[in-house]
Order: C-alpha cells, then structure tokens, then sequence
C-alpha cells in the first residue's frame, strides 16, 4: 500500500439508498500540488459526501458507491497519487494532508451528456486532517452499518419482487415480436441509385419478415405499419409497448456520400440516448410494470434495473445478429454501433435498428431490392430471433 493520505467520499450515502444506482464512467485529477481538483463523471446523478481517514500513516479520500458496475485504477497528479476504484468504492491516496474545500453536483449541461461530482482539495495542518479523519472514521463506521442493513433488507424484498415487465411471455405463450417499417407516407427515406425507395424496401422486408416468422407458429408478429403511411415515431414505440413487446426491430436502409460504402449495420441506444428515456417516458406516459404490492420505496430501483436489463438484451441480440447478417451479405466494420434515435427509447422493450445496407452503393440497392437478396437478409435476421428467444426460454426455465 502507498504510504499516503486518504479522504473517504461518501457517494450516494444513507439518503440515496432507494434511488437508482450509478456507475462511474471516468475520473480526472488535475492540478500541481496543494490546490487539486478531482472530477467524476456518473451515468446518473448521484448525492455525495467526503470523509478524511487516516490508518497507518495512510491517508486518503474514498467514495461509497451502492453501486458500480467494474473496478479500475489510475495514477493521480497535484496532491493525489494514485486512484482505485471497486465495485462498492473508490479511494484517492493523498501525498500530503488535503481537505476538501468545495463539492459540487452539476447535471449534464451543453455537450457535456454526463452528471459529474467535482472536489476541490487544498493543504490543511497534519494536525487537522488526524482530528477530522478520527471523527469521519467514527461516522463511516456507523453508515457503512447502517447502510449494509438497509441493502440486506432491499435484497430480501428484491427476492419477492418482480424486476421484469409483466409482458414477458408465459409457458406456452408465443413470442411478441413487432417489427418497424422505417419511413413511409410523405417520409421516403433513402433513394437508391435505380430509383427505389427506402420505405417500399423495408416495407417489403417487414412483410416479408412477419410471414417467415409467423411460419414457425413461435411468434406473435405486429407491423407498425402494414401499408404506404407514415407513423409517427413516438406512435411506433407506444405500439409496441401497448402490444407487449419482448423485441423491436426497426428496418431501414442507409445511404453515405460515398458510392463505394456498403454492408448491414445494427444500431442499440447510445449513451446520450440514455439520457432522453426518462424524459420521453414521461411525456409518453411509457410506464414500466411493476409487480402490484411492491414497496414503493423500491420502485425507482427495480425501474432502473428494467432499463438496465433492456439495454442488456438490447445488445445481446444485436451481436447475435451480426454473424447471421455477415452469412446474408457484406456488413460494415464496427457493424454493432450506438446512437440515440427514437425508435431505441422505449424504457422497457429491447430494441435494435437494423440498416439492411446502403441504397447509394449499387451492389447493396440491387440486392435489397431483388426478393432473394431481401430473402436472404430476412433469413438472417428469423435466425437470430430463434437463437435470442432460445436464450431467453432458457433463462427462464432456470428461474
């Protein structure tokens, strides 16, 4: 261990034990010595507070997490030496005695999409920081109890709680499956160099879908649209939502400056997407099933862990997707890619959107206008379907 100073940081402490947890996204010390500055960026907003501890002859500055999804460590600068972060905290060792003068909370603002907590630290007296350090040491000790009774006590009543949608499918029930048409109506999308359009393109690749799948007897197959009309995005995932959706799948056809561009590509939400979900949940009335009887003090936590695991399946079915696409034909380098566009913000359905290819490269547009090129790409994505239901039929047998 170094020989160094600590400052514990208390992060989300008593108070926000109910609030949905979150996971540190990147730390950054700055400065040259006693003024130091340590900035950490979190995917929600979190509370905080910060504790001095000293044990021998060690000092340093260590945030509590509820919750953290990975552990790291880093070399520090000015007054730190070095960082560590755990699943349960993180702890910046101190060259000298520091304290910190200012805490700041500040949501995202601008081009910055992430909640931050900054520490401003500067020198006090080794005399000060030992009395403080005995004094926070006292006070972690009585939280760090307090707060382990309370998750044992969250974790018993998680045990008896639902943390999925009721939607989910039944023994015997077959699979909601909703497949997206992009564009369509007034909104062409795309124009292929022999004059196709994206929205007839993914139009016939959804009907064609649907009744491949429907086939199999498996699935409960939905369309947003069945004809030449245009939805409105938000009317897309509500449709979903209000269909029970366990997957969405929105079709489209991309085009790029460059005529020699080409190959399938598959979009989950990205990180700045994230944070339009609750915002749009909101405003659409999109709320997540939570088994009747649960605590409320609970809902915001199993709330979250429903977005969390959609974004999870999310993904999951995306990789499955991409070997299956690579079989039909040609798909982009980093083909799994993250944005934030609609159709992906339901807080509780997985969702991809899926780029068949580009209508400006004459190889990609001739083969998705061709019914075997759309055959084949059509193919591709029933097998991955089969192969994410199979995962999920397992998971759930298991539980």
């Amino acid at each position: 261990m170094l020989n160094a100073l600590r400052i514990l940081i208390l992060l989300l402490g008593f108070s926000g034990l109910f609030q949905a947890s979150a996971d540190v996204t990147q730390v950054r010390i700055v400065g040259d010595g006693a003024p130091t500055r340590i900035t950490i960026w979190t995917d929600r907003p979190e509370t905080a507070d910060a504790l001095l501890m000293e044990q021998g002859g060690e000092r340093k500055v260590v945030l509590l997490l509820t919750q953290n999804g990975y552990s790291a460590a880093g070399e520090g600068t000015g007054g730190v030496e070095a960082w560590a972060l755990a699943p349960d905290r993180l702890e910046f060792w101190l060259d000298r005695p520091l304290a910190v003068t200012r805490m700041l909370r500040l949501p995202p603002t601008g081009k910055e999409q992430a909640w931050r907590v900054i520490l401003d630290l500067d020198t006090i007296s080794a005399a000060r920081f030992t009395t403080s350090a005995r004094r926070d040491t006292k006070r972690l000790a009585k939280l760090e109890t307090e707060m382990a009774t309370q998750r044992a006590e969250i974790r018993r009543e998680l045990a008896g709680a639902a943390t999925q949608p009721a939607r989910r499918s039944g023994k015997g029930r077959k699979h909601v499956v909703v497949i997206d048409a992009g564009h369509g109506g007034r909104d062409p999308g795309a124009l292929a160099l022999s004059g196709g359009r994206e929205k007839d393109i993914t139009l016939k690749a959804a009907l064609d879908l649907r009744d491949l799948l429907e086939k199999s007897g498996r699935y409960d197959v939905r369309l947003t649209r069945e004809t030449d009309i245009y939805v409105e995005h938000e009317d897309r995932v509500t449709k979903a939502r209000n269909w029970g959706a366990e997957l969405f799948i929105s079709l489209h056809a991309d085009a790029a400056a460059a005529s020699s561009v080409s190959g399938a590509s598959v979009y989950t939400i990205s990180a700045r997407g994230e944070t339009r979900i609750d915002r749009e949940a909101s405003r659409n009335d999109w709320k997540i099933d939570i088994e009747d009887g649960t605590p409320e003090r609970l809902s915001g936590l199993l709330e979250d862990l429903v977005k969390r695991e959609t974004k999870t399946r999310s993904a999951e079915f995306a990789e499955m997707l991409l070997p299956e696409l690579a079989k039909a034909g040609p798909v982009l380098r980093n083909t799994h890619r993250n944005a934030g566009f609609y159709v992906l913000l339901a807080p509780d359905v997985p969702a991809v959107l899926l780029e068949l290819g580009f209508l400006t490269n004459a190889d990609d547009a001739k083969r998705l206008q061709s019914d075997k090129g759309r055959a084949a790409a059509v193919k591709a994505v029933a097998a991955a379907i089969d192969t994410y239901f199979d995962q999920q039929d397992l998971r759930l047998a298991s539980n």
